[in-house]
């Protein structure tokens, strides 16, 4: 033990080993700090307020570009804010690759480096087989796959030749959806659809544009999704229990736990603590207890973000709906115990049961297929509708 012990105390608690292991603390602190303050003024910070998320909104959103605009037009001339703006567009308000491309190096790039630096443990593991090289590389596949499907498949646009039968197929509630017009596709608006002015074009039973598959979330490609969330919460919790299996088995092999580990500058001697252990297995195995704490992370968001969605579709609702039933309510609200009363007397009407609502999702229709009438026909029709006020102005998307 002794020698053990001194073998680790030079790599231990060398300036490098110290260093390394304090950058990677600073490091996971920054992450989780500024993360965690970024999506807090994403959800709650607004242009007018006083919160501290709203004073932390205008700072980074619109004071701090404008700055940034005056810095770029000295050192760069008048030109040099347009094309900053030109490339904001492109990022934020355009479908583009941009985090498609941002996704494959995460993934891709994690999964490598559990392979180069994971992988060579699972020889003569005592707790581990080679078997799981397989299972790994198995359910990475399955990632990749069910990523691509959910960024490739349809789901589901509304077009002149389906437009008739999606709106017998989703009916207006009066509720939270009525009949409007869709002003950019010149179509009647189907219940629970939505236009997407990134994909532009009107989405059957819309959820949400999700930006990490670079297409919106749909009736057609739900189950997609769905799976492209279960899948990458397995491999971030396999990872996890995986490469933390690995890291307990080097700490056993080398006896890591009852060492006494020596300070070579004070010569003090410390026996060992968990803390130090980690320490350790920092200065040693840097990457497999980065990927590891970063899947275990990961792994709780999606956990949090599937339950999330496995309910939506528990109750029969989407993402947007949940939006609009919250603003519906909180108008309501503000007409008093009158408005109160009304919310009370509100109902889902899409909500078909547990079994019904699932296989919605899992085994959805092929709106593609639906062509009651000609296209040619389709228009004129839904143009005449559209001539028709019925006490309505035209609405836009």
């Amino acid at each position: 033990a002794d020698f053990v012990a001194t073998k680790c105390l030079s790599s231990l608690f060398g300036l490098a080993a110290v260093s390394m292991s304090s950058f990677f603390y600073i490091s996971i602190f920054a992450y989780v700090s500024i993360g965690g303050i970024g999506v807090s003024v994403f959800l709650w910070g607004k242009e007018n307020g006083n919160s501290i998320f709203d004073k932390l909104y205008r700072l980074f959103c619109m004071q701090f570009p404008q700055l940034l605009k005056k810095a770029l037009e000295k050192c760069c001339g008048k030109r040099a804010p347009a094309v900053l703006d030109a490339i904001w567009t492109y990022v934020c308000y355009t479908s583009n690759p941009l985090v498609q491309i941002f996704y494959l190096l995460v993934v891709v790039g994690g999964y490598a480096t559990f392979v180069a630096y994971g992988y060579p443990h699972l020889t003569d593991n005592k707790l581990l087989s080679n078997v799981h090289k397989y299972a790994g590389f198995l359910i990475f596949t399955i990632c990749l796959w069910v990523w691509w499907k959910a960024c490739s498949t349809d789901p589901g646009t509304v077009t002149p030749a389906n437009v008739e039968d999606l709106c017998e197929i989703f009916e207006w509630d009066d509720q939270i959806f009525s009949k409007t017009y869709c002003s950019t596709c010149d179509l009647v608006k189907p219940a629970r659809s939505k236009h997407c002015s990134l994909c532009k074009r009107c989405i059957v039973r819309f959820d949400h544009h999700c930006i990490w598959i670079n297409n919106c979330v749909g009736l057609g490609n739900h189950k997609y999704f769905l799976g492209f969330l279960f899948m990458h919460l397995v491999i971030c919790f396999y990872g996890f229990g995986l490469g933390s299996t690995i890291l307990y088995n080097v700490a056993v092999q080398k006896e890591l736990f009852s060492a006494v580990f020596v300070n070579p500058v004070t010569r003090e001697r410390y026996q060992a603590t968990n803390l130090i252990v980690l320490q350790f297995l920092l200065a040693t195995e840097g990457m497999i207890v980065f990927v590891v704490l970063l899947s275990g992370i990961m792994g709780f968001v999606l956990f949090g973000f599937f339950g999330w969605h496995l309910n939506l579709v528990r109750t029969g609702c989407t993402t947007n709906e949940i939006s609009k039933w919250n603003f519906l309510k909180w108008v309501l609200k503000q007409e008093g115990d009158e408005g109160k009363a009304k919310i009370k007397d509100l109902k889902n009407g899409y909500n078909e049961g547990f079994i019904a609502n699932f296989r919605e999702v899992l085994y959805p229709m092929d709106v593609s297929t639906l062509s009651r009438s000609s296209a040619s026909d389709a228009t004129e029709g839904t143009k005449r509708q559209s001539g028709k006020k019925d006490g309505k102005a035209k609405k836009k998307c």
